[in-house]
């Protein structure tokens, strides 16, 4: 299908380590695979529950600027958690801080477990709001 654009690599942004994009776009839609809160670094999750909430949403913000987007245009978001009762409410408080008043539509799922034992996840599909 043509116009698809994929993306491996975004400046500020851990880069994929396993056969997945960070960013697919297409007709304007961006589609941004799962982001956790890796230390560029290191390559792994930063110690604490609020350091890698706020590395989320920090490298959220460089990926819409990538794609000529930004939190205006977030559409839907999905998060995974290993513990919804410690972490809803640290999350909630970071959606607010980081969209304002304009949410996207999110679904929160609780799960068993997320790659090198991290304990949050969040994936997002945006529109771009720039011409590029």
């Amino acid at each position: 299908m043509s116009g698809i654009k994929r993306t491996f690599a975004i400046d500020g942004v851990p880069t994929a380590t396993g056969p997945w994009a960070r960013t697919v776009e297409w007709n304007g839609m961006i589609f941004i695979s799962g982001i956790r809160g890796i230390e560029t670094e290191t390559g792994l999750p930063a110690e604490t529950v609020e350091k890698r909430i706020e590395l989320i949403f920090e490298q959220l913000g460089l990926i819409l600027a990538h794609h000529g987007s930004d939190a205006m245009s977030v559409l839907s978001s999905t998060v995974f958690v290993t513990d919804m009762a410690r972490l809803r409410p640290v999350i909630n408080e970071a959606y607010e801080a980081f969209f304002g008043p304009e949410w996207p539509t999110r679904s929160i799922v609780e799960v068993s477990g997320l790659n090198q034992q991290d304990d949050m996840e969040i994936e997002f599909v945006a529109v771009r709001s720039k011409q590029s």
